[in-house]
């Protein structure tokens, strides 16, 4: 049998059309942005074809007698030489290749790196992923591109009831969404296992279900996908049409003044997506709502007394005299604002549209569950309708975790939960409200009908046993800090006394050495004599390893949550890492009432007017003033102290600096002060007069603890220091400045 004489056209056929193939692939994937890899793949199945040829070429040869004719011995030298420049072609595109690649890896450790850690720095996640993502693409085997990829994104699981669903993510000031994958999928996500950083726009779709919405974070997805939970949709048949479903769980309020309210366990329940529109409010009137009284609660007026339904309906009309919103005029609203938030309500005629519609008010609890998880406040605010007109609902395309509208601004929202004052709750600002009343305390009287009053409503199940507990009475606490007039010398040498103290020996005793944290730092435990009841005072000191001493020191006083935690024995130090990576070692005391010297008179953070508080205040401070004996007697330890405060260290820092003279400066981090009474002794408004070392405040303009007109504002401008002792530098944040810019500004304060 001949070998076939086609046998060399057929294999240079193959090669045109193999190149050809991988001319118009190499086209598609720079035009469409295709993974590279599809190349190797492409150039594994061109080699394993062109063998397949081959075989089946040369196949003939074996089935020969040892004769072989001249003219298949010159097919037989066409077909090797054709496999040559195969091979040698083949070659030239993985050398090729291979040197793309290599300007691409130049590119990528030369500027790429750091590029992507500015962008991290920033919280730019998504534009760091999408960096971090093309060089993976091009360069999956290198490590260090592929912890780049896993600083600016995480590999989270997306289940959904039921399946099928897409999965898609947006950046907030973006509607275009960048498509993840469909349910069940693994995918990666742009941000770090962070509740607080990194948010992104969030949405699952599937057809003949409502679209999930959610402002979110990589780290939240990742918690539920850890928890192995699933994203349930709703059918758009369901008969709560614009309105979205908030899950059942526990329920605390991260609002100013009143995080000590009870954590509530709520059933899982319904909202509005939107705020309540005229044109709905209009079929409310056309139903003939303000003739109904079964509609209509008891009506007190502004002195409390109860008047007639027949008054009320007096009072509660249009610019035109007819019963409807303040705003109106003729019973109706202007024209092409259909789809604006009906505004002018009175809580009395909300409370009226709620029960017409088969709804009701929310609590504080049902609405702020839906408004924020926590600190979403410093996405949500800046991007919400606070321009000083009001807008078509939904127009701002910034939703909550839950995927509602306008939480923040546009119209103020009334709340069932009375106050002792007489009023009731009223939650997100207005439209010409500034923006930190999105996570302020505020009430109205629910007679009041301003011009931004407007609500939405939610369906409360049967089954809640916990709606008494939600809709409870709510103390408002507000104070005019600037009538506050400063102590005299006199009454401020008797306060400070009090936090006065016997110098004795410090009795150290070395607990733990060298415990190794990282390459730039290791901790020591000390033990202290306490300057009060005997006791001991533990020190958690955090020294560099880079440095030579003797280190400059940085006292630090920290958040509530050391209050609640009753285990110290963790900690690294590095939230404080920029410090000793800076040559600062950091003293950590564990402070009377924190850690593992919790007590029970002492539960929370939360200012009272008890000598339990008080003293409470005292102790910490003499706990500071020992841990500067302490130093005071190290040789690897400087004498220049500085003392560093975050949230309710910062909220403290006037009592530490007014009556502990040795602190050289100090930063108060996402600071302000609080609005209830105490004793002025443990008072830090006390105090604020006697301060004459250089403060750096450092805070959020949408912190949802220390407001920044009622809070932080007045801190800074009762302090008694003129600039530029003192500085204050606002963040667009809440209770969590960048803190790639707060380290910043710190080490320039302590070193200028």
């Amino acid at each position: 049998m001949k070998p076939k004489t086609d046998n060399t056209k057929l294999i240079a056929s193959y090669f045109a059309a193999a190149f050809g193939i991988l001319q118009i692939v190499d086209i598609v994937i720079d035009r469409l942005d295709f993974p590279v890899i599809i190349i190797n793949y492409l150039l594994y199945a061109i080699v394993s074809g062109f063998l397949g040829i081959l075989l089946y070429s040369f196949l003939p040869f074996f089935n020969q007698d040892i004769s072989i004719g001249e003219k298949t011995k010159k097919s037989a030298l066409r077909i090797i030489g054709i496999t040559v420049i195969f091979i040698l072609s083949i070659s030239n595109i993985f050398l090729f290749r291979e040197s793309n690649l290599s300007e691409v890896r130049n590119e990528a450790y030369s500027s790429g790196f750091a590029t992507i850690d500015n962008l991290i720095q920033n919280e730019r996640y998504i534009e760091a992923y999408q960096l971090s993502n093309s060089y993976y693409e091009k360069l999956p085997k290198d490590s260090l591109v592929l912890e780049k990829l896993n600083q600016s994104s995480l590999e989270v699981s997306i289940n959904s009831k039921p399946e099928g669903a897409s999965v898609f993510y947006s950046d907030l000031d973006s509607d275009e969404w960048v498509f993840v994958g469909k349910t069940p999928s693994k995918a990666r996500i742009p941000g770090i296992n962070s509740g607080a950083r990194g948010y992104i726009k969030f949405k699952i779709s599937k057809e003949g279900y409502k679209d999930y919405l959610s402002l979110t974070t990589a780290g939240l997805i990742g918690r539920v996908s850890f928890n192995n939970e699933k994203y349930s949709l709703i059918p758009i048949s369901d008969e709560n049409t614009n309105m979205v479903k908030v899950p059942k769980g526990s329920t605390r309020l991260f609002v100013s003044e009143l995080g000590d309210l009870n954590i509530v366990d709520l059933e899982s329940y319904w909202i509005d997506k939107y705020e309540v529109t005229n044109e709905q409010y209009q079929s409310f009137i056309n139903a003939g709502g303000y003739k109904k009284r079964e509609y209509w609660d008891i009506i007190l007026n502004e002195d409390g007394k109860t008047i007639s339904w027949e008054q009320g309906m007096s009072i509660f009309v249009d610019k035109s005299g007819l019963n409807g919103p303040s705003t109106w005029s003729n019973g109706t609203y202007e024209v092409n604002k259909k789809n604006y938030p009906v505004l002018g309500i009175s809580w009395y005629e909300a409370r009226a549209y709620a029960k017409w519609a088969g709804k009701t008010l929310p609590t504080i609890y049902h609405w702020y569950k839906a408004a924020m998880f926590w600190g979403e406040s410093g996405v949500i605010s800046p991007r919400s309708n606070f321009s000083g007109s009001p807008s078509e609902v939904g127009k701002y395309s910034i939703f909550s975790s839950y995927g509602c509208y306008d939480m923040a601004g546009n119209a103020r929202e009334w709340g069932t939960n009375p106050h002792k004052n007489g009023n009731r709750s009223v939650m997100g600002g207005g439209y010409d409200d500034d923006t930190y009343y999105f996570t302020d305390n505020f009430s109205q009287h629910p007679i009041n009908r301003y011009k931004t009053n407007g609500f939405r409503c939610v369906i409360i199940p049967e089954n809640e046993t916990n709606l008494a507990s939600a809709d409870t009475l709510i103390q408002s606490y507000t104070r005019n800090f600037y009538s506050h007039k400063p102590i005299s010398d006199e009454v401020f040498n008797i306060y400070n006394g009090m936090f006065k103290y016997d110098k004795t020996p410090i009795n150290a005793k070395i607990i733990e050495d060298k415990i190794d944290i990282n390459d730039a730092w290791y901790k020591q435990v000390v033990e202290i004599d306490a300057a009060y009841n005997e006791e001991r005072l533990s020190l958690n000191i955090f020294i560099p390893k880079n440095e030579n001493p003797p280190f400059k020191t940085v006292v630090y006083v920290p958040g509530s949550g050391s209050i609640t935690s009753r285990n110290s024995k963790n900690l690294t130090g590095n939230r404080m890492g920029f410090l000793m990576r800076s040559g600062y070692a950091v003293i950590y005391p564990i402070y009377k009432g924190t850690y593992e010297r919790g007590y029970p008179e002492f539960p929370n953070y939360v200012e009272n007017k008890s000598k339990v508080y008080a003293d409470q205040m005292i102790m910490m401070v003499k706990d500071y003033s020992r841990a500067i004996d302490y130093v005071e007697k190290q040789d690897d330890l400087s004498n220049s102290v500085y003392y560093y405060g975050i949230s309710w260290g910062g909220m403290l820092g006037p009592l530490f600096l007014a009556n502990e003279s040795r602190i050289k400066k100090a930063v108060w981090q996402v600071a302000g002060l609080g609005a209830r009474e105490m004793r002025p002794e443990g008072n830090p408004l006390t105090f604020l007069s006697r301060i004459n070392k250089p403060v750096l405040m450092l805070n959020g303009i949408y912190d949802q603890y220390f407001p920044f007109e009622t809070s932080q504002k007045p801190m800074y401008d009762l302090l008694s220091l003129r600039e530029p002792m003192k500085k204050m530098i606002t963040y667009e944040s809440a209770h969590s400045p960048p803190s790639s810019e707060t380290s910043k500004e710190i080490l320039k304060w302590f070193r200028n």
